[in-house]
């Protein structure tokens, strides 16, 4: 391997292991708050979430343009970026009204498909699995409205969901810089 692909490929190996510890502390520790404080309002985990998501945006952001050179797929993690840059600011300073809207337009979309998914069903043939989609549509109705008539016990649940998500997102985070530290290591060998 020549010198220059040497010091490009550490230069690579670096930013993303910076990126991977960074992102991974701070989902680690976004999971840890989410998990052991669900009493927390609304706003707090609306927030925290916020936070880690523009955090997320501004390091795909930082990624998609140092890699242009490096790769067609540089346009998709600036535009990723882009999204995550949004949405997290969305949620830093309208934390109440973004969480009630989401968990809202989610209830009403479980809803729906539950309504499409019992109109369909009709027109299935009882020999080719009538009662399993009308069951699963069903469902579907009954978890929607429970969403809607509940939505401060729906974000309670997807708080505790939410934080062991983030939380074994950034241990996996976390193993994935340090991987990339030995590779590193490898690289200059």
């Amino acid at each position: 391997m020549a010198d220059d692909d040497r010091r490009s490929a550490m230069a690579v190996l670096r930013g993303s292991r910076i990126l991977a510890y960074t992102v991974g502390v701070i989902t680690l520790g976004a999971g840890i708050i989410l998990l052991f404080w669900p009493e927390a309002t609304v706003k707090v985990v609306a927030v925290i979430i916020g936070v880690l998501m523009a955090a997320a945006g501004i390091g795909e952001l930082f990624e998609g343009v140092t890699s242009r050179d490096k790769g067609s797929y540089w346009g998709l993690l600036v535009f990723r970026g882009l999204i995550n840059l949004a949405i997290g600011l969305a949620l830093v300073f309208w934390p109440g009204v973004t969480v009630s809207v989401i968990v809202w337009l989610f209830g009403i979309a479980v809803i729906a498909g539950g309504l499409i998914g019992l109109i369909a069903s009709f027109q299935i043939p009882k020999e080719q699995g009538r009662s399993s989609f009308l069951t699963r549509a069903l469902v579907s109705l009954l978890i929607g409205l429970l969403i809607v008539a509940w939505p401060d016990a729906t974000v309670r649940v997807v708080t505790l969901v939410v934080g062991l998500g983030l939380a074994l997102w950034g241990i996996v985070l976390l193993w994935s810089g340090y991987q990339l530290s030995k590779a590193d290591v490898q690289v200059i060998e």
